[in-house]
């Protein structure tokens, strides 16, 4: 039979995420926080008054303007897609042509490379540094000398937890050609932001999500901020309901509740104080501090760890490791108790073995 498939993308692997069948699941930052009952039951009002025979609003012209002041970039001036796996994709329609190149530091957030060869482009990564510090001169280099259409930084840095400083983001600004995106989907958890800068740089986009720090990862909204300029072209390839009725009030109502929803972080972050406290007295190979809802550590025994979290019915994310990174370990962090039980049933006993 005859293959249909483009040439760019039969080689690919289809992404597959575990099935949730776990007592715990800390694999995918995900805030462990359900949305306020209350607000459900707002929302279920709102969606009872919501006509469903009828499409919903194309522009979202509600939800962009909680977005605008939320983060006080005008309404004209943002997109909405379905998470930002839909924003990267309506990025690289508008802006990749076959062949083009994108760069990042690796390891990174998996989907730029994905979306990079469903657009046909040439993928360029560059190895960190010695503790996973992002060779900044070496993205820019790697930009000029393959004339990049796009840099992606992800800000803090998924899966490492690096935070960006502010003069770097600058530096490849200024020294590159790209067009920057600047992916802020953990903005939240360490709180701050360098979405002003859209204001004096016409190449820089900024993503952003609901699904992280609001804990709204099931109904699907990301957004992406820009110059007017760029923000119309992505508009020309944007589909034409791509958010439903239940995301558009659903995010509307979390946007207006966002000081209530944005409070737990300072749980959260406290209870990542301590699994990283905990994490320091194990025996790993590495540790690495983190600006996110997440830790980071890179150990010979992760695959050994991985198997016997899932025994006791906790979900991490392992890496096997590449040239980029060796064997490791993402954890997301939980609530307190989930987190209790890890270090109890999961990583004590890992170390108690381990001697």
């Amino acid at each position: 039979m005859k293959n249909f498939a483009r040439k760019c993308v039969k080689d690919l692997e289809a992404y597959k995420v575990e099935a949730p069948q776990y007592d715990i699941i800390l694999n995918a930052n995900e805030n462990p926080w359900d949305f306020p009952e209350a607000l459900k039951k707002e929302l279920c009002d709102e969606i009872m008054k919501t006509p469903l025979n009828r499409y919903p609003e194309a522009c979202f012209p509600e939800l962009l303007g909680e977005l605008s002041d939320y983060t006080g970039v005008p309404a004209d001036q943002i997109i909405c897609g379905s998470g930002s796996d839909e924003l990267i994709a309506m990025i690289n329609q508008s802006f990749m042509n076959p062949g083009d190149t994108a760069v990042t530091h690796t390891p990174s957030f998996a989907m730029y490379q994905i979306w990079t060869a469903i657009a046909d482009g040439q993928f360029v990564g560059i190895t960190d540094k010695d503790g996973h510090i992002p060779d900044v001169e070496g993205i820019i280099s790697a930009a000029k000398e393959n004339d990049a259409k796009l840099i992606y930084l992800c800000n803090p840095n998924n899966p490492t937890g690096y935070l960006f400083p502010r003069y770097d983001i600058v530096q490849i600004l200024e020294e590159t050609n790209a067009l920057v995106i600047l992916d802020e989907a953990y903005m939240e958890f360490k709180g701050s932001t360098h979405v002003d800068l859209i204001e004096n740089y016409p190449n820089l986009l900024v993503l952003r999500t609901l699904s992280k720090a609001f804990g709204m990862a099931g109904i699907r909204c990301g957004y992406c901020l820009g110059s007017k300029t760029l923000i119309d072209v992505m508009y020309k390839v944007k589909s034409p309901y791509n958010l439903n009725v239940l995301t558009q009030k659903a995010a509307v109502i979390a946007l207006k509740n966002r000081e209530k929803l944005l409070d737990r972080l300072k749980t959260l972050n406290a209870e990542r104080h301590k699994m990283y406290k905990a994490l320091r007295d194990m025996p790993l190979d590495s540790l690495y501090p983190t600006a996110s809802n997440f830790i980071y550590f890179e150990t010979s025994k992760g695959e050994a760890i991985y198997e016997a979290m899932k025994k006791n019915g906790i979900l991490i994310k392992f890496f096997k490791g590449n040239e980029a990174m060796p064997a490791s370990i993402r954890l997301s962090i939980g609530t307190p108790e989930e987190n209790r039980k890890v270090l109890e049933k999961g990583i004590i006993r890992w170390k108690e073995k381990s001697h």
